[in-house]
């Protein structure tokens, strides 16, 4: 016979199932002792590897530009709410009675959907049977858990972060599945994800279940599974937050999510960010990865990525691609508004799938399309790590990947700025990017592209290009400024043609090698080519008069060595002798980054040479050779 308390808690879970037209199963009046936590021994024996991510927080010292928070114009009307309490690990169908998990799992949160936790803090929300549309509202600590949420086939589910604070064990903090399901997140409050896990660590269910180190019982089958510096029960899931379909994010609130394992936010399929403040500290792979798609229209999302490991170091936002029917004609970066603010040790945005190192068929209508496009938005980016490509010195290197598996290999690192493996974009939005490597990149070889109509892009690099296509380079609009100081690279460097029809540029080389002679035949906006002994002094103004003695174009020159410009611009129109001045005085006009949108006032300075425009070219250079 049950005993009163027991009865009366019964009794009002039954009355709120009926109420929301729920459940039908039996209430189960077993009690379990919810014990959180991994075996203390066996994480002090992981620390041995490696330490697990430390709680970070990205947004309460920041002081910069947020972006707009969107409404999600997708959002799914929801048939119920199921509220999730963690810290008490209590479920509530009406956000007033709240119910024991252990208790009360399988009936207070509705027809289809049963909740679970075992000992070691994981909570399995199984919705698999539930053909409602279900809204589950997280709050609340757990430490060293995880909340697992599995959905029907297609399902649209939405997950809201209320001031939420998960420090997760050897499993991710959050995951989502299928394949199919679309998760819509919305954040409340400020919310913490931490990854528990650490790099180098062959996680899975059992030793010998994918991975297997020496300790491995003789019995076992390991011929299906990678051996393994150091074996442990977990999950090698990707994320701290992962879902095997797609994440869409909005609100107004917090989310900080921090990894020193694989990536901080991971969907297997797209992820959109429509509002919300996101940021991810990682010292693993990358702080935001999927595989179809990062598509971003408001909010704001900083990442930090520390990780300095041999050929992994901490990326920024990453799209994989994925080379099936699925993925075909997708694996690409969508940027039309928001704020992205990242500084990482290496690349910082890439759609990176690529035919020669990614492919793994004949076929190419099952390709990925590696495009980056940009048309609004703020991006704000710094990489720091050491380039490492064929033009140095490489040598092969052996060390341990993040699931702990020994590899050889050849070393490389590439810090870029923003990448697509077939194209960029760029037809708005405000640029800023300080790289190692290219601040801007294309890789494919030919084939590949970058477009440029519009947008404020400023690119400052110390060792590779600023613009840098292994395809064509056009270039029709937008305000660019492009600076290359290590004497080997160059403003613009392209294998296909450099063509300008529009826009206002200036791209400064390190390199005396120029690249705006390919472009003779399709370039119709006159662009000079300007020699080492015409530009000027560093950190002094250059200017372009016409015949009038008016200035059409000025630009301060950075403060590091240089060997070329080339400058375009719409003023430089028509038949007439433009001369170039340097070292001039200037008052007034309108700057960006030292290039003057608005021509400024200009006396004085030294006349260094002139070039006489004609109708039939478009390309002029300004050499020794050549000067007037």
């Amino acid at each position: 016979m049950l005993n009163s308390k027991t009865f009366h808690k019964t009794l009002l879970a039954l009355v709120i199932s009926a109420a929301i037209s729920a459940c039908n199963g039996s209430v189960s009046s077993d009690k379990t002792d919810i014990s959180i936590g991994d075996d203390p021994s066996e994480t002090d024996e992981l620390a041995s590897y490696g330490s697990p991510a430390e709680k970070a927080d990205l947004f309460s010292s920041y002081t910069g530009v947020l972006g707009d928070n969107l409404a999600d114009p997708s959002v799914p009307s929801y048939d119920r709410t199921v509220y999730i309490n963690l810290s008490d690990l209590t479920v509530s169908a009406d956000d007033v009675s709240y119910f024991s998990i252990a208790e009360y799992g399988d009936t207070a949160a509705g027809d289809g959907i049963v909740i679970t936790a075992d000992s070691d803090g994981y909570i399995t929300v199984n919705a698999e049977e539930c053909r409602d549309t279900v809204r589950y509202v997280l709050s609340g600590t757990l430490s060293r858990g995880t909340v697992d949420i599995s959905a029907v086939k297609k399902a649209s589910l939405g997950i809201v972060l209320n001031n939420v604070d998960i420090m997760s064990g050897n499993n991710p903090a959050i995951t989502v599945s299928p394949k199919t399901s679309t998760a819509f997140v919305e954040l409340k409050g400020t919310n913490y994800l931490t990854d528990g896990r650490i790099f180098g660590i062959g996680y899975s269910s059992s030793n010998g279940k994918d991975y297997y180190d020496s300790s491995v019982d003789s019995s076992v089958d390991v011929s299906d599974a990678a051996l393994t510096q150091k074996w442990a029960k977990g999950s090698d899931d990707n994320g701290v937050m992962a879902t095997k379909g797609s994440f869409r994010f909005s609100g107004e609130g917090i989310l900080n999510v921090s990894s020193a394992y694989k990536h901080g936010i991971y969907a297997k399929n797209r992820i959109y960010v429509y509002g919300g403040e996101i940021g991810v500290k990682n010292s693993g792979r990358s702080g935001i990865q999927s595989k179809n798609g990062y598509d971003m229209f408001g909010g704001t999302v900083n990442i930090e990525g520390i990780g300095n490991h041999t050929n992994s170091q901490s990326r920024g936002i990453i799209v994989s691609g994925d080379e099936s029917k699925d993925g075909a004609g997708l694996g690409g970066i969508n940027i039309e508004g928001g704020v992205i603010n990242i500084n990482t040790v290496g690349k910082a945005m890439s759609a990176k799938w690529s035919v020669s190192t990614d492919s793994e068929t004949a076929e190419t209508t099952d390709d990925p399309n590696p495009v980056v496009i940009i048309s609004g938005g703020d991006i704000n980016i710094t990489t720091t790590g050491v380039v490492i490509d064929d033009d140095k010195d490489q040598h092969d290197v052996t060390y341990y990947d993040e699931d702990g598996i020994l590899v050889t290999e050849t070393e490389s690192a590439s810090p870029e700025g923003i990448e697509g493996k077939m194209g960029l974009v760029i037809s708005g939005g405000n640029i800023n990017v300080n790289s190692a490597d290219d601040a801007l990149n294309t890789s494919i070889k030919y084939d590949s592209y970058i477009n440029i109509s519009g947008g404020n892009i400023y690119l400052r690099t110390t060792e590779g290009d600023a613009v840098d296509s292994n395809g064509s380079i056009n270039v029709s609009g937008g305000v660019i400024v492009g600076i290359s100081i290590l004497g080997t690279e160059h403003g613009f460097d392209c294998d296909g043609k450099l063509t300008f029809t529009g826009g206002l540029a200036i791209g400064i080389s390190g390199s005396e090698k120029e690249f705006a002679s390919t472009g003779a035949d399709t370039t119709t906006q006159n662009t000079f080519v300007i020699g080492n002994g015409y530009i000027g002094e560093q950190n002094t103004v250059m200017t372009v008069m016409n015949s009038s003695g008016e200035p059409v174009f000025a630009a301060r020159l950075p403060d590091t060595p240089y060997s070329l410009a080339v400058i375009t611009a719409p003023a430089l129109a028509g038949s007439d002798t433009y001369s170039v001045y340097t070292g001039v005085n200037v008052s007034g006009g309108t700057e960006f980054n030292g290039l003057y949108t608005e021509m400024p006032q200009v006396s004085g300075g030294s006349l260094k040479g002139s070039v006489i425009v004609t109708d039939d070219a478009h390309v002029y250079n300004l050499t020794q050779s050549n000067a007037n």
